[in-house]
């Protein structure tokens, strides 16, 4: 419910802060008092554009806050489920500020700010927000009875069709994901069958070609060797015939024969011996990779054909033969894949035509429980519209099918090929006329005023708990009548008032009596330094503050008047 509403600038108000309460609030006040300023506010608040009459005249300007308290209520998760989508945090507790402002280089553009929970908010994310927070009778960007979606989630909420209508949703995705798999199946059949045989075919070939990791570069060097191998040959026995000097080893013999007489010379022999030991094992490998090393014209075209052949398997598969190897895998694994989904085809359609007949029964039944409930419905909106005077009002729901898309699934029902979406076969519009010999017309096309109110409190009195928005306003719901008809409206009101937040402005006293708070709005000329104003001041009656302005609403403080509200309100009271 709201439990806040402060304005700042706003209009005519300069400073308004008012704390609401559950049940039935009313707003008072004279004729061209500003009473519609605060619903104008809320409206602000919840998404309604703003124009240069929304800034106080002498302020730059005007913000407006509204706070709800959501823990208990219907719209909390809804609520919820749209700020995680934006990421804005929600415990239960719904905070709006927005404001407006005019433009500084005196142009008439206005902007703005919004934010929600203290977090940035766009003006989409508060009308996806305001039908989950509220039903505001002549902004009709509010109502939530004017739209044919709303009207059909109300008649299932009445009906009792919740459950029923979340198996059709549930069964409705299914089975239009199956459809979306079987299209994608079938409808590239020819295509799936050429990709298969190119993955088989690459996956055999790269099998066949016999790759090992490090090929490639065991090729490479013994590519160079081959290249090479004439230069190679002759430089080891260049470096053979070297070593075979023995210079080492008459070196060595002749720093023996120094050391035996000058001992200081042992670490030289022992180095010299070493070293000898080294050439002559160096001598070895040499012998052994000269005897390696071939003058071998084939051996090389095999080598850099092998080459040739993994270079080109590179360029089309990877840039690594490691990559290509993988390639070949993955193919491999692609059309084991592809041809197990196209064998599981037959399956899926047969999984798909078995749940297109369960949901062709589920739908119908629900279709046939709404029309029940669509009669039940009128009907005890037509015995409530009598209570508030209007008993020439008719209401019915006209029941439309929901159109077939072009290469989308139909259902089989009574023989029919119907279309369907996640709320069933049913486009309900909610139809009404006030007097008779009118043809009833779409709610959403009737114009507003006194009668639609009426209807709409009609309404939303039968639907009672069944309604999602926790708070509902109302604005020239008693517009021509008289008291004796004020009495039932305040009744009605105070009952909607049990189960959702209520708030009504209202000019008749037997209405304000009803309610559980009383606001009232004033007017006046206030004088400041530079010119005369005019200020809308609004405030929350006491209980003697309330009989006071029941009285001025009769007709003027009296004795007389004063006792006749105090009656008005006891009458409520014991009510």
């Amino acid at each position: 419910m709201l439990v806040g509403l402060h304005l700042r600038d706003f209009a005519l108000a300069d400073h308004v802060a008012l704390d609401l309460h559950e049940g039935f609030t009313v707003i008072t006040g004279e004729t061209g008092a500003g009473k519609s300023i605060l619903v104008h506010a809320l409206s602000f608040a919840l998404g309604s554009p703003a124009d240069a009459e929304s800034i106080r005249p002498s302020a730059d300007a005007a913000e407006v806050e509204a706070t709800f308290d959501l823990h208990n209520s219907q719209a909390a998760r809804s609520v919820g489920d749209v700020l995680a989508s934006v990421d804005i945090p929600f415990d239960g507790e719904l905070i709006i500020r927005r404001s407006v402002r005019r433009s500084r280089n005196g142009s008439s553009r206005l902007s703005g700010r919004l934010r929600i929970n203290d977090r940035a908010a766009t003006v989409a994310v508060l009308r996806e927000l305001s039908p989950l927070l509220a039903d505001i009778h002549g902004q009709h960007e509010h109502l939530s009875l004017l739209r044919p979606q709303e009207q059909l989630a109300l008649l299932d909420r009445f009906g009792g069709l919740a459950g029923q209508r979340q198996e059709v949703a549930s069964m409705s995705r299914c089975l239009r994901a199956l459809d979306r798999r079987l299209r994608a199946l079938s409808g590239d059949e020819r295509e799936r069958a050429r990709r298969i045989a190119l993955l088989r075919h690459e996956a055999a070939e790269i099998t066949s070609a016999g790759l090992h990791v490090d090929e490639e570069d065991r090729l490479e060097r013994q590519h160079r060797q081959l290249v090479h191998a004439q230069a190679l040959a002759a430089d080891a026995a260049s470096a053979m015939s070297a070593l075979d000097n023995d210079v080492l080893g008459a070196s060595l013999a002749a720093v023996r024969r120094i050391a035996e007489i000058d001992s200081s010379a042992r670490e030289i022999a022992d180095a010299l011996e070493s070293a000898a030991e080294q050439s002559a094992e160096a001598a070895r490998s040499l012998r052994s990779y000269a005897d390696g090393v071939q003058l071998d014209p084939q051996r090389l075209a095999e080598v850099e054909s092998r080459l040739a052949f993994i270079g080109d398997m590179k360029r089309r598969w990877g840039d690594t033969v490691a990559e290509v190897i993988a390639y070949g895998e993955h193919a491999q694994s692609e059309a084991e894949r592809l041809e197990s989904e196209a064998a599981s085809g037959d399956a899926m359609e047969t999984e798909a035509s078995e749940l297109a007949s369960a949901l062709s029964a589920a739908v119908s039944e629900l279709s046939r429980l709404r029309r029940d409930a669509a009669a039940r419905l009128s009907e005890a909106v037509a015995r409530e519209c009598e209570h508030l005077r209007l008993s020439g009002a008719r209401l019915s729901f006209q029941f439309n099918q929901v159109p077939l898309l072009p290469d989308e699934r139909a259902l089989s029902i009574d023989g029919e090929e119907r279309g369907f979406d996640q709320s069933g076969i049913d486009r309900v519009e909610l139809l009404v006329a006030f007097n008779p010999g009118v043809s009833p017309r779409p709610l959403r096309r009737v114009a507003s005023g006194g009668e639609t109110a009426r209807l709409v409190l009609a309404i939303k009195a039968v639907l009672g708990a069944s309604d999602l928005a926790p708070l509902v306003v109302f604005d020239e719901v008693d517009v021509g009548l008289g008291g004796r008809s004020g009495g039932m409206i305040g009744e009605r009101l105070a009952r909607l008032g049990e189960q959702r937040q209520v708030l009504c402005i209202t000019h008749l006293p037997q209405v304000a009596a009803r309610a559980r708070q009383h606001i009232t709005v004033s007017k006046a000329a206030e004088l400041n330094e530079s010119a005369e104003r005019t200020s809308v001041h609004v405030r929350m009656l006491s209980a003697q503050e309330r009989i006071e302005e029941l009285a001025e609403m009769l007709g003027g403080s009296s004795i007389a008047n004063r006792t006749s509200a105090a009656d008005l309100l006891q009458a409520a009271v014991g009510s």
